[in-house]
This record gives structure tokens, C-alpha cells and sequence, in this order.
């Protein structure tokens, strides 16, 4: 204990006598007595806890140097250094408040004196305004806390609304009306490069956090939306709808699965992400479809609309069938509803674009789907007898190679025989009998490759046949 009061006395006394004070003149400054002084010097007491921080604003020193009797000067330094960095900040900001009123000082009265009011002074107070938050908001929010951890947000803030108004006065002096367009432009472009760093900040709350990308692309969007709805009623033009339908269509194609991914669903959608996916790029394709066919004063859009369903369900319908998970018959039999309901489109098909012909007969109805049945056919005769046959799987290939040959042999004859009747001609080839793929004579000919692909299916279905009686007759 006494070592340290004689290390504490010994510190004041070097620190007094490198400064040339003498103990009255350090003791009146402090208010205390010259003994109370020379006691602390010699070891004998400590000064009151209170006299502390005026000790060390006489000696020059820091509390933790007077405290531990050594002079530290690493830390002395940062304070130094500290205290540099604040008054060139204090200068630095003074000297932007003079620059930019003199500016606009000078402004004003140039103003005023050519033109007698204050018109084009306007731009340059926003342009002003527009310099002054890139330079001098970051250094008013580190004068606050509360602004502290918003500085970035102020400072853009700051620099897009005063960019907003510098438009709005730059349309204004010169008398036009592109203000609209003109600010929606400014935010989609700033929105385009500084979104992403703004959506990064800690003040943004934790349910958006995760989802932060998708309030990115919804936010771009959303204003290139806006920015098109407002060029349409600047031009005059009625174009805006159908845009937006096929901007929206477009851009779901890549950004709805982001949207899917990130934002939380209902846990029976969690496992139909693509179910919803196609549903929902199905019903933007068929809304610009309507839009396009209103546009055009049209009237074609439920054949298109069907068409559109029956391509796309071609390639979609089996994955979506199966994330459905349909109860009873038909989730036991998807291949079934899938062949079922592209069969009913494709008929649906044929039927409306009958109807949209001239000089349509009631006959041609009837003729028409029957000539659509005969080529839906092999695809309906393979799956059945592959699915649903109650016998072993090379007597169902059997069946299948078998159908496939048959229907190769004979669809010919049954086209013509539906066609003729009502168009009085051939519609495959004149004169065609079931004779007609084996009767030509010439070698290498069409007729000679097509009669081989048909001898050729029936031969594997007789092996296959075969295959199946000699594996059942074994297992028995």
C-alpha cells in the first residue's frame, strides 16, 4: 500500500515539475492547501476521489496514468488523435455550411436582380441539397446514436428526395409535364443499385431478412409497373395492359420460384411448389392471351386458350398430377386421367376450330373428331394394353406391338372411309386397300418400308407371344 502512494506521489510531482508548476500554484488551481499537496507528493495520502478528473485535466494525463503511476502514451496519443479527428470534423462541417450557403446566397440574388423573382434559384437549392446529403449527412448522423446506424439510409434518402425535387423544378421553370415518368425512371434505376445494400441493413426486420431477394425483384417490379403504366397515359396509348401482362408473365417465369423458395407457405402447399408454379405461370399465359385478343378485337382466345392448356399439359400435367396426390380411383390411375384429360383438350380442340371455320356443315363435327380419334389411337391402345392387361408383361408388349401393327395397317382405310363420304375424296390415299402396302412391286419404295415397319411390329408381337405362353406354361 505504501509503495503504491509513494508511486502515486512520485507520478504527480514528475508530471508538476515537467509542466513548471510549483505546489501553489498546482494546489490553487485544484483548491486545495499546499500541505494536502505534499502529502499526496511525498507518499503519505490519496487526493479525494472527486479531485480526480480535475488532477488529471491540470497534469494532462489520463485517468488509468494517474491512477497507475506511468505515463501512457500509446493511449495519450489515440486521444490525441481523437480529439484531432473531431475538430477537423467540427471544421469540415463548418466550412460545408459556409461553401454551401454562400452558394446559395449568391444564388438568390443573382436571381433576383436578373429576373426581379426567384425562379431557376430553385434548381440550384435542390442541386445544393442533392451535394450536401452525400457529404454532410454522414457526418450529422455520427453526431447521433440514433442516426448512427442509419446513416446509409439517410444519406440516399436524402440524396433521392432531393434529386425527386430537382426534377420536379427543372419541369416545372421550363413548363412540360415529364415529371412522372422522369422520378419513377430515377427510383427504378437508384432501386436497381442501391436496393441490395439497403435490404442488408440491421434495422430491417427478421421475418424479411430471409427474404430479402424477393423483395428485391418485387420491389424492381412493382416500379417498372408503375413506370409503364405512366409512360401509357403520358403517350396517350392503351398499351399498358397488355405490357404488363406479358412483363408480369415473363418475369415469373424466373423470379416466382425465388418467391416460392423464400417466403413462407402453408405446410399442404410446401410439397406443390411446382403445382403452384405452373398454375400460376398457366393463368398469367391465359390472361395475356384474353388481354391480346380484347387488344385486337378478336374473338379466338378460347381456342387459344385450349390450345395453350393442352400444349402445356403435355409437359406439365405429369408432375403436377403427381404432387396432387389424388384420392381414390384416379390417384391410383394417374396415367389414365392424364391420357383422359389431354384426349378431352385435343377433342375440345378440334370441335371450337370447326366451329371457327366458314360454311361449317353439322356433319363436319362428327367427321372432324373422328379423324382426330384415329392417330389419339396408338397412344391410348399401347397404355392400355401395357397398364391394364391381367396377363404377363411380355403378353402385354405382345398386345402392344400387336395394336401398334394393326393400327399401321388399317388407319389409312378407316381415314378415307370417314372422309370420302362428305368431302367425296381420299384424304391418306386414293383408292388405298388393306391389299395396297403389300401389293406394290417396287423395290426400296415407300410402300415397301412402310409394309416392313407393319411385318416387322407383328413379328415381335409373335415372339413376345411366344416368350409369354413358354415363361406361363414353365411357371406352371
Amino acid at each position: 500500500m505504501d509503495n503504491n502512494k509513494k508511486t502515486f506521489g512520485m507520478f504527480i510531482l514528475q508530471r508538476r515539475r515537467e509542466l513548471g508548476l510549483t505546489q501553489k500554484e498546482f494546489a490553487s488551481r485544484l483548491f486545495v492547501t499546499e500541505s494536502a499537496v505534499s502529502k499526496w507528493e511525498r507518499g503519505l495520502s490519496y487526493p479525494d476521489i472527486t479531485l480526480l478528473q480535475n488532477i488529471c485535466a491540470v497534469l494532462e494525463v489520463s485517468e488509468h496514468e494517474l491512477l497507475s503511476g506511468s505515463e501512457d502514451t500509446r493511449q495519450r496519443d489515440s486521444f490525441r488523435l481523437a480529439e484531432r479527428y473531431i475538430k477537423l470534423c467540427r471544421n469540415t462541417r463548418l466550412s460545408q455550411y459556409i461553401f454551401y450557403g454562400a452558394i446559395l446566397l449568391i444564388c438568390a440574388i443573382v436571381n433576383l436582380s436578373v429576373t426581379g423573382r426567384l425562379d431557376w434559384f430553385f434548381i440550384a437549392l435542390f442541386s445544393v441539397l442533392m451535394c450536401a446529403s452525400l457529404t454532410l449527412t454522414p457526418s450529422l448522423c455520427a453526431l447521433n446514436s440514433r442516426w448512427e446506424p442509419r446513416r446509409r439510409l439517410l444519406s440516399l434518402g436524402g440524396f433521392t428526395l432531393s434529386l425527386e425535387l430537382l426534377l420536379l423544378s427543372c419541369c416545372l421553370y421550363l413548363g412540360e409535364n415529364w415529371f412522372g415518368w422522369a422520378g419513377i425512371a430515377v427510383l427504378f434505376g437508384l432501386g436497381l443499385v442501391f436496393l441490395p445494400f439497403l435490404l442488408r441493413s440491421p434495422l430491417l426486420p427478421e421475418k424479411y431478412r430471409r427474404c430479402k431477394l424477393s423483395l428485391y425483384l418485387a420491389s424492381e417490379s412493382l416500379m417498372l409497373l408503375l413506370l409503364l403504366l405512366v409512360c401509357s397515359f403520358y403517350t396517350g396509348g392503351s398499351w399498358f395492359t397488355l405490357t404488363a401482362c406479358a412483363l408480369l408473365f415473363g418475369l415469373g417465369l424466373f423470379f416466382l420460384p425465388v418467391f416460392l423458395r423464400q417466403f413462407p407457405l402453408p405446410q399442404s402447399l410446401e410439397s406443390r411448389k411446382f403445382s403452384l408454379y405452373a398454375g400460376i405461370e398457366t393463368a398469367l399465359l391465359l390472361l395475356l392471351l384474353l388481354v391480346s385478343c380484347i387488344h385486337t378485337g378478336g374473338s379466338w382466345f378460347i381456342l387459344a386458350a385450349v390450345s395453350t392448356l393442352f400444349g402445356i399439359g403435355l409437359v406439365l400435367l405429369p408432375p403436377v398430377l403427381r404432387q396432387l396426390r389424388l384420392p381414390g380411383f384416379w390417384g391410383r390411375n394417374l396415367l389414365l386421367l392424364y391420357f383422359s384429360l389431354e384426349s378431352l383438350l385435343l377433342l375440345l380442340i378440334v370441335v371450337l376450330g370447326t366451329a371457327a371455320g366458314s360454311r361449317v356443315r353439322p356433319e363436319y363435327y362428327l367427321i372432324n373428331v373422328l379423324v382426330c380419334l384415329i392417330p389419339m389411337a396408338p397412344p391410348w391402345g399401347v397404355m392400355l394394353c401395357l397398364r391394364y392387361l391381367p396377363v404377363s408383361r411380355p403378353l402385354r408388349c405382345s398386345a402392344a406391338c400387336g395394336f401398334t401393327a394393326l393400327w399401321l395397317w388399317t388407319w389409312p382405310f378407316l381415314l378415307d372411309a370417314a372422309l370420302a363420304p362428305v368431302y367425296g375424296w381420299r384424304g391418306a390415299v386414293d383408292n388405298y386397300t388393306l391389299a395396297t402396302p403389300f401389293a406394290n412391286a417396287l423395290p426400296y419404295g415407300p410402300w415397301t418400308w412402310y409394309a416392313g415397319l407393319i411385318v416387322l411390329f407383328a413379328a415381335a408381337a409373335l415372339v413376345l407371344l411366344c416368350l409369354g405362353i413358354s415363361r406361363h406354361f414353365k411357371s406352371n
